[in-house]
């Protein structure tokens, strides 16, 4: 579906809302944008600010460039993800009701940069193997700048002026479904003030009102995708859990698996599963890129959740939820 374009934003009013969001991405993102674009990088937060500026004045970077990379890096990774039974609505029943909805202005809309105080609807992205339906909430906070303290007489008084620096961040609430997965997701991004029940029944109304689910879907249990991922390499530690007890293997090499530690290898071994209703784990899971990196994900069976602990690209967090779901039971029909 073709983007529904917000208003151009001229480049100075692209370089002031787009700076404080990029500057709350991470570093290698941020240079990553840069480098394909062929942009001075810098070492600094600061350095990155002014080449993003003289980028956007010299038009080696434009609204477009920045808005993609914003789309595939902002609010993935460094997150809590749920997963779902998906709908049982067929991915042409989707396009329907979108296009039935109150919402349909919302659908293909580009970039939002807005940091609203509640949770607030951003876009819908409606594609032919994929919908996405995304949420942005504000914070604002301030972080102590003793470099900025002054004193100052005034009249007879001497006074000292302690400086704090305004930080905005912003928070991202993701629906994702891949029509072809039996399975749905709910991404909270890392916000101890987020109440995940709160937001997760936020993506349920809006669902229930596009009339996508009538109610929400079933969560799964991943108990039996880190049974069976911890009798492979990777991982950190797994607690098998029976009801009044349970059974915790740990790895405390700081490179290294339970797998590779011959004793704990072994009694992982010996443990008959079937016995154990639930479990979770750690693991450090391969990101699929040529530098062969990994990413540590701990995953919680009984809840249905994984949490990912530290930012990545979208197409990492798709790999690492293949991954966990390869291991897991076949998904019944939602």
């Amino acid at each position: 579906m073709e983007d529904k374009a917000v208003a151009a934003l001229s480049k100075e009013q692209l370089k002031e809302n787009v700076r404080a969001i990029i500057l709350l991405q991470g570093n290698t993102y941020i240079k990553e944008l840069l480098r394909l674009h062929g942009v001075k990088i810098g070492a600094t937060k600061k350095d990155f600010a002014q080449n993003i500026a003289d980028a956007v004045d010299d038009g080696r970077l434009n609204q477009a460039k920045i808005e993609a990379w914003l789309n595939e890096v902002e609010g993935w990774g460094n997150q809590h993800l749920y997963l779902f039974a998906a709908p049982s609505v067929t991915p042409q029943d989707v396009a329907v009701l979108l296009a039935q909805s109150d919402f349909k202005d919302l659908i293909g809309k580009k970039q939002d940069y807005d940091f609203p105080e509640q949770f607030t609807l951003s876009n819908i992205a409606h594609e032919p193997d994929r919908l996405s339906i995304v949420w942005h909430l504000g914070k604002e906070g301030w972080d102590r700048a003793k470099y900025k303290d002054y004193a100052k007489t005034i009249g007879l008084e001497r006074y000292r002026f302690e400086a704090y620096r305004q930080r905005m961040d912003r928070s991202i609430l993701r629906f994702e479904w891949r029509f072809a997965d039996a399975y749905c997701a709910i991404l909270v991004h890392r916000n101890k003030d987020i109440d995940h029940e709160e937001a997760m029944t936020i993506v349920w109304q809006i669902l229930q009102t596009l009339k996508i689910c009538d109610a929400p879907c079933a969560r799964l249990s991943l108990s039996d995708a880190v049974k069976m991922a911890s009798k492979e390499k990777g991982t950190k530690n797994a607690r098998l859990e029976a009801d009044g007890g349970f059974v915790e293997l740990v790895s405390t090499l700081k490179d290294g698996g339970i797998d590779e530690v011959e004793a704990v290898r072994h009694a992982r071994n010996a443990v008959n599963d079937a016995e154990f209703a639930r479990a979770q784990g750690m693991f450090d899971i391969a990101t699929g890129g040529e530098a062969d990196e990994t990413i540590a994900v701990q995953v919680f069976g009984s809840e249905g959740r994984l949490r990912l602990w530290a930012q990545c690209k979208r197409d990492v967090v798709y790999a690492v939820v293949d991954r966990v779901m390869k291991h897991n039971a076949p998904v019944a029909d939602g």
